[in-house]
């Protein structure tokens, strides 16, 4: 028997009873399991009844899943499957994500700030208005790595650059322990943010960092670094699509920030970690590939002759449909409702509406966020590749928030990996 007289965690612990209903065996099965060193045991102060780890009750019911032939359960869990890692951050709900208990959709049209948001997700308390975050001026080593980018480079392969860009605002920083034990990660996550909107000028003409001002909004330096026109209207639909991004539970950047943050990787790493998972194919540069989809002057009806000639082979069409969204993405409805609010669109961005609308009406298709935010950018006038980048931004505001949560888990994650062997090898 390992006994640890230390006391236990009431989330991490099970009492007896607790322990033989979740795996569905009687206490002397439990004992015996205690005194093979499979379970361990704590002792309670000035009670006779110990509790058993959780933890160590969790393994012992996948292994008996797996015996039983349920090793789907485990597997599925990690595709869009049942929750595996316990949060407080961000909930999926039918009309989306919930941040700490607050609709991002209606965040998004109330004009709630994205600074603010991002410190509900980080610390749990809403203040709008939020006082703007201080800016600190990039150091000349970093503007030299920036400026040193050649244009081509810069905005084919932003994304990249900004896992560069966190990178090295690490270095300035100090040593790994530091920065982990430093207590300062919500100013450099701060930093981090600011300087990767600056790193927006490179898409545009000017190709350049563009700093943000003292008392300037993420968005209206975002607007400015873009080169889009200067308006509060501008400004206030590019904060909503940063609000309705800023968390989404656990897609595969957000995992890597908290695997990261489970090895006890510093704040940086972990953000660079998540931005290059989310570089992807499947993730930022699925908007590429909508982007392409659409083509540059797009009309409704070929649009949808090209997805119906799709629909009829059976593949998938870029856009459309997200597994957590059977009834349809309300990010993506959120979007399209701000959009219409506009006084004129451009005809491309009509056409792409048009098009939402007719493949919803003939092949009950709904579409995803990222077709919209393709379709906002196009609205703003901003440059090529804006949507994947504005998806990382935003996103980082979540992966910070996710990091912060998993360093209070105090666990590594490290998920098991069933052997299968595909042929005897003999000599």
């Amino acid at each position: 028997m390992i006994d640890q007289p230390m006391p236990p965690s009431v989330k991490n612990y099970l009492s007896a009873n607790e322990a033989t209903a979740l795996l569905g065996i009687r206490k002397q099965t439990l004992y015996a399991y205690v005194s093979r060193g499979w379970v361990r045991s704590v002792a309670q102060d000035q009670r006779k009844e110990r509790l058993y780890l959780l933890g160590d009750l969790e393994r012992l019911r996948t292994r008996a899943q797996v015996r039983a032939g349920h090793e789907s359960a485990a597997a599925s869990a990690m595709n869009w499957g049942e929750p595996i890692i316990a949060t407080s951050i961000t909930e999926i709900c039918s009309d989306g994500p919930h941040y700490r208990g607050y609709c991002a959709v209606e965040l998004a049209q109330c004009e709630v700030s994205f600074e603010a948001v991002a410190e509900l997700l980080w610390n749990g308390e809403m203040h709008e208005p939020m006082r703007p975050w201080i800016t600190t001026e990039p150091s000349s080593s970093m503007l030299a790595l920036i400026e040193g980018f050649p244009k081509r480079v810069a905005q084919t392969q932003l994304i990249e650059v900004f896992a560069l860009v966190t990178l090295h605002l690490a270095m300035g920083r100090g040593p790994t322990e530091e920065r982990v034990l430093g207590g300062r990660t919500f100013e450099a996550a701060r930093q981090v943010i600011q300087t990767l909107a600056g790193c927006f000028g490179l898409l545009s003409p000017a190709s350049k960092f563009v700093a943000m001002r003292p008392g300037e909004s993420l968005a209206a330096g975002l607007i400015k670094a873009l080169g889009a026109r200067d308006h509060p209207d501008n400004v206030g639909l590019l904060n909503s699509v940063l609000v309705l991004l800023a968390d989404h539970e656990l897609p595969p950047g957000t995992m890597a920030a908290r695997m990261a943050a489970s090895s006890g990787s510093a704040l940086h790493s972990c953000i660079a970690a998540a931005i290059a998972t989310s570089s992807g194919s499947q993730v930022a540069r699925l908007f590429n590939r909508i982007d392409a989809f659409v083509g540059t002057k797009p009309s409704a009806d070929q649009l949808v002759t090209r997805a119906t000639r799709l629909v009829e082979d059976s593949e998938e069409v870029p856009g459309f449909e997200h597994p957590l969204y059977p009834g349809g993405d309300p990010r993506a409805h959120c979007m399209r409702a701000l959009l219409k609010k506009r006084k004129s669109l451009p005809a491309a961005v009509e056409a792409i509406c048009d098009y939402v609308e007719i493949m919803d009406k003939t092949h009950g298709l709904k579409a995803r966020y990222e077709l919209m935010l393709v379709a906002l950018c196009r609205a703003l006038g901003l440059p090529r590749h804006s949507s994947s980048a504005l998806f990382v931004l935003s996103r980082t505001a979540g992966w910070v928030a996710h990091v912060v949560e998993q360093r209070t888990h105090g666990h590594m994650l490290r998920p098991r990996a069933k052997y299968i062997n595909p042929i005897s090898r003999g000599f």
